[in-house]
């Protein structure tokens, strides 16, 4: 009888390589025209953005854009705090083995320094180190063979296989406009000095055919007010919003993994109906990466043999990512912003933070998180009466319970700041109060050779040259099957032979009695 190969189709992303590069990006600054001369800069921050991806042999290319967001004192005495927006680009290669063009890459950026020089009053020489991440992944689609049936004395090994198998993916952005008055009590706008905006999720849903996104638009704006109290003024807005990722196939309930970000962001301001300039009209796009999976588990064939015939069997090796848990947690971060102690705090005029994943490792079942909160402040100094930037690190320690938690799993870890207060206290401390949100996503590769072809020989298996008895010795990483295979005979038949009470836990050293058991075709 003729073998039957039952045959199946795995979808998977499979794991091709992935590294970390440090980058230098270099640039001048240049002040416009329309900006007074440069006295002091104040404070220079930045974010990366990643615009363009090219994957070649073994290599990927990732061009981008460093945003700056400047603040620096000019001698006007109408307004002394001024602000401009900057950038410089960059272009960098990460060397990952296996990688080819036909393939996606997933690509991480941050930056932690900005080290900055006033060249002359118009001219800042700025050098950021940035920290890149590059993961390859092939979308495959896999032929495997789930049944082999036919072949006389037909022996099959299967495994079961945990995977994700991916539905769809797309990538859409939506434009977020809004038009907001200041609370009463704020002064008038003269000028905005800058704009951070921000966007995380709410809550994802996945629908039939769509996943539905809840986010916000946070957006933190630094203005210069008429009134001579209180000049630098502070105000946050948050705008909800909802939109749609359109992917065929998706149904109720898949999972989902989505990335946000506010990539570009446009702001004017308009006169109230009394003509006062009060109100900020907002536009920001946010670009929504969505991909929907659904966790499955299958059966496949990793070796086939036969007791009498001689076997043919072709394998693929494939790497399995088995997504083994994932947990999202919020802390909240507390500490203190501390000042010279000959200086006090007269009125805060901007903070910002970031937080920043320092170390991560597994003990006993827990995922210990250890990071920074990089705080960064201006406000208006008691004894110089001029404006100062002062900046700390806030350590934080987080711990995550996650089942499966051993030394073969792989850790992805994300974290984003969604709320933060603070608040003078005294004369010389700023209280912090941030809310972190940290994903954790727990998975396993597993390497995989799958059965993809197999044939029955014509040849026969002589078993009767061999002797009645074999003493074998077990070797380090022999298998029952391995042993039985090599035998021509059968595990069940090593078992009942050696009385053998737990298969799994043969030992290197321990003898085997394979008896010669000979087939007869009636």
């Amino acid at each position: 009888m003729s073998v039957e190969l039952i045959r199946d189709l795995l979808k998977i992303d499979q794991v091709v390589g992935k590294d970390q590069i440090e980058a230098l990006v270099e640039g001048e600054i240049r002040l416009p025209e329309n900006k007074p001369s440069i006295n002091k800069i104040l404070t220079i921050d930045g974010d990366a953005e990643v615009t363009d991806i090219n994957i070649s042999q073994d290599k990927v290319k990732v061009n981008g854009v460093v945003k700056f967001k400047v603040l620096y004192s000019a001698n006007d005495e109408k307004q002394p705090i001024h602000s401009l927006d900057a950038s410089t680009e960059f272009s960098e290669e990460i060397e990952i083995e296996g990688a080819t063009e036909e393939m996606i890459a997933d690509i991480k950026s941050n930056i932690e320094h900005i080290d900055f020089r006033l060249i002359d009053e118009s001219r800042v020489s700025v050098k950021t180190v940035m920290e890149i991440e590059g993961k390859v992944q092939s979308d495959n689609n896999i032929d495997i063979i789930k049944e082999v049936t036919g072949a006389q004395g037909l022996q099959v090994l299967k495994e079961k296989i945990k995977y994700n198998d991916i539905v769809g993916t797309n990538k859409s952005s939506t434009i977020i406009k809004e038009a907001f008055e200041l609370e009463e009590g704020m002064p008038d706008i003269l000028d905005i000095l800058r704009v951070d905006v921000k966007s995380y999720e709410k809550e994802i849903k996945v629908v039939d055919d769509k996943v539905i996104v809840a986010g916000v638009v946070e957006a933190s704006i630094m203005y210069f007010g008429d009134d001579e109290e209180n000049q630098i003024n502070y105000l946050s807005h948050e705008i909800p919003f909802t939109h749609f990722v359109e992917i065929s196939g998706a149904v109720k309930d898949m999972d989902c993994n989505l990335k946000l970000q506010a990539a570009d962001s446009y702001f004017d301001t308009k006169e109230d109906i009394n003509g006062n300039i009060r109100i900020v009209d907002l536009e920001s796009i946010v670009k929504i990466d969505a991909k929907v999976f659904e966790q499955r588990e299958k059966e496949v064939t990793v070796d086939t043999y036969s007791t009498s015939k001689k076997f043919n069997v072709v394998k693929q090796e494939v790497d399995i990512t088995e997504n083994i848990d994932r947990a999202e947690i919020k802390e909240i971060v507390k500490g203190k912003v501390g000042i010279r102690d000959n200086d006090s705090i007269k009125n805060i005029y901007n903070l910002n933070a970031k937080p920043i994943i320092t170390d991560y490792r597994m003990v006993e079942g827990k995922v210990i998180i250890e990071g920074l909160l990089n705080v960064n402040s201006l406000y208006l100094s008691g004894a110089t009466e001029e404006i100062t930037n002062v900046s700390e690190e806030i350590p934080y320690k987080f711990y995550v319970d996650i089942e499966g938690i051993d030394e073969g799993v792989e850790l992805d870890i994300q974290n984003a700041l969604e709320n933060l207060n603070y608040n003078k206290k005294g004369d010389g401390e700023i209280e912090i109060e941030a809310d972190v949100k940290t994903l954790v996503s727990i998975n396993r590769i597993k390497k995989f050779n799958i059965v993809t072809q197999a044939e029955e020989l014509e040849e026969d298996i002589d078993k009767k040259t061999r002797p009645s008895i074999i003493i074998y010795v077990v070797q380090k990483e022999d298998s029952l099957w391995d042993i039985a295979k090599r035998y021509n005979t059968t595990v069940e038949e090593i078992i009942e032979t050696n009385d053998i009470a737990s298969p799994d836990n043969i030992m290197p050293g321990e003898k085997i009695i394979i008896e010669k058991n000979i087939e007869f075709e009636l």
